[in-house]
C-alpha cells in the first residue's frame, strides 16, 4: 500500500468509481418514447367533460433508401386527467413517453374555457421530466391539428411551431413566448397575461393573442393583431416584441410609410388623487424608414419630422384601442400597471391589489407617444420629382 505501484492502482480504482457509474442510468435513445408537442382538446362528448390529450412522439426509426420515415407519429387518448391519460398511452406503445425535450403544449379553446388552467397544468408542474421552459400556445378551434399540419420543410409539426414563435422579434402583432415556468407564476399571482394564439386559417399564422384573467384562471377572450401590437408598444421593446414594423399612410399622398423599430422604451406613471388611480403612458421609440413610396426627400429634417409625427400618431391610435379592449371590455391589466403602481406607490397598491383588475377598469390612462427616426439607409429622394 505504501508503494506507488499499490497507490496508483488504487487511485485509479478510486476515478472509475466516480465516473463509470455516469451511466448507471443510461436509457438507448431508439428505446425512448421522446414526446416533443402535446396537444389537450376537450372530447367529442361534451357532457363527459373528458379531455383529449394528442401526444407527438419523435420518431427514430431509420428509414432506408427506398423507403422515407416520417419523423413523427401521433398517439391520442381520452381521459377525465392527463396521468390517466399518460399511462393508457404507455399501454399503446412499446416506448414509454419521454417528456424530457418536450417543446410545445397547445390548448384549444374549448378546453381551457370549461377547465380552470390550474387543473390542466397541475400534472405538467409536479412530473419531474417536464421543464419550466416549455413552451404554452392556445389554438382557436381544434389544437390538435397544429401537429398534424405539413410543414414548408417536412419539419416535426411541434418543432415548427417552436421555432415559428420565436420570431416575435421580426413583428408588432405576436405577443411574446411564454413558457410553462411563466404560466405558473402568473395564475398563481392571479396576473392576467397574454398568450401566443396559433391559427390554422388565413394560411396557419402566428399572430393574435389569448387573454388569460389571473383571477379566473381561464381563457376569457381574444387580442387580434393589431390590439396585439399596441399591447407590445406599451411594454416596449424589453418585455414585449423586440422588434418589428408598423404601416402608416402619408396623409396627403395616400403612400404607404414603413418605419422599423429598433428600440422602444415605456414609462408608466401612476398618479394616484384620493381613491382615484390614473395612468399616464410615455412611449419612445428610435427606428429607421424601412421603406417610403411617396417622393418626399428622407434627406430634408422637415420631411422626416413630419414622418416621425404620422407614426407616433399611428402608435397612439393602436396603444388606445388595446387599452380600451382590455380595460374596457375584458377588464385585465396585461401590460404591467399593476406593477408600476407597486413600485411607485406600495401603500396604495396594497389595498388595491386583491381587486386590482376591477381596479384597474375604472382607470384613466393618457397616453403620449414620440417616434424618433434615426436611420433611413443610403435611399434619398434626390431624383425630380414626377412633373417636374
Amino acid at each position: 500500500m505504501k508503494s506507488p505501484k499499490m497507490r496508483s492502482v488504487v487511485f485509479l480504482v478510486f476515478i472509475s468509481l466516480i465516473v463509470l457509474p455516469g451511466c448507471w442510468d443510461k436509457r438507448e435513445i431508439e428505446q425512448l418514447g421522446m414526446i416533443a408537442g402535446i396537444a389537450l382538446d376537450q372530447a367529442e362528448d361534451p357532457v363527459s367533460n373528458r379531455i383529449k390529450m394528442t401526444q407527438q412522439f419523435v420518431n427514430t426509426t431509420i428509414g432506408t433508401k427506398d423507403e422515407v420515415v416520417k419523423g413523427y407519429y401521433n398517439l391520442i387518448d381520452e381521459g377525465t386527467n392527463l396521468f390517466e391519460i399518460i399511462r393508457k398511452t404507455s399501454t399503446r406503445t412499446d416506448r414509454s413517453p419521454y417528456y424530457t425535450h418536450l417543446k410545445v403544449i397547445i390548448l384549444s379553446d374549448k378546453v381551457t374555457s370549461s377547465t380552470q388552467l390550474l387543473d390542466l397544468m397541475n400534472f405538467f408542474q409536479r412530473d419531474h421530466e417536464m421543464r419550466r421552459s416549455v413552451r404554452v400556445y392556445f389554438s382557436k378551434g381544434p389544437a390538435s391539428g397544429f401537429l398534424e399540419k405539413k410543414t414548408e420543410n417536412n419539419e416535426i409539426p411541434a418543432f415548427n411551431i417552436f421555432y415559428r414563435s420565436r420570431n416575435h422579434y421580426k413583428t408588432l402583432e405576436m405577443a411574446r413566448q411564454t413558457t410553462l415556468g411563466e404560466l405558473s407564476v402568473n395564475l398563481s399571482s392571479d396576473n392576467s397575461f397574454l398568450v401566443q394564439e396559433i391559427n390554422l386559417t388565413n394560411g396557419y399564422t402566428m399572430q393574435g393573442a389569448a387573454v388569460i384573467s389571473g383571477k379566473k384562471k381561464r381563457l376569457i377572450g381574444w387580442l387580434d393583431k393589431d390590439e396585439v401590437s399596441g399591447i407590445n408598444w406599451i411594454l416596449g421593446t424589453r418585455h414585449g416584441s423586440q422588434g418589428g414594423v408598423l404601416k402608416v399612410v402619408d396623409k396627403k399622398t395616400k403612400k404607404e410609410i414603413i418605419y422599423e423599430v429598433n428600440n422602444t422604451k415605456t414609462k408608466i406613471k401612476p398618479r394616484v388623487e384620493g381613491e382615484r388611480i390614473s395612468f399616464l403612458v410615455s412611449i419612445e421609440s428610435e427606428g429607421r424608414l424601412g421603406e417610403d413610396w411617396t417622393l418626399n426627400d428622407a434627406f430634408e429634417e422637415d420631411y422626416i419630422k413630419k414622418v416621425d409625427k404620422q407614426v407616433a400618431e399611428e402608435v397612439k391610435r393602436l396603444v388606445e384601442h388595446s387599452i380600451a379592449k382590455t380595460k374596457d371590455t375584458y377588464k385585465v391589466d396585461v401590460a404591467n400597471f399593476g406593477e408600476q403602481l407597486r413600485i411607485h406607490n406600495y401603500r396604495t397598491w396594497k389595498q388595491v391589489k386583491t381587486n386590482w383588475d376591477e381596479t384597474f377598469s375604472e382607470a384613466n390612462i393618457d397616453v403620449e407617444v414620440k417616434i424618433h427616426i434615426r436611420e433611413f439607409g443610403s435611399k434619398g429622394r434626390k431624383t425630380p420629382k414626377i412633373g417636374k
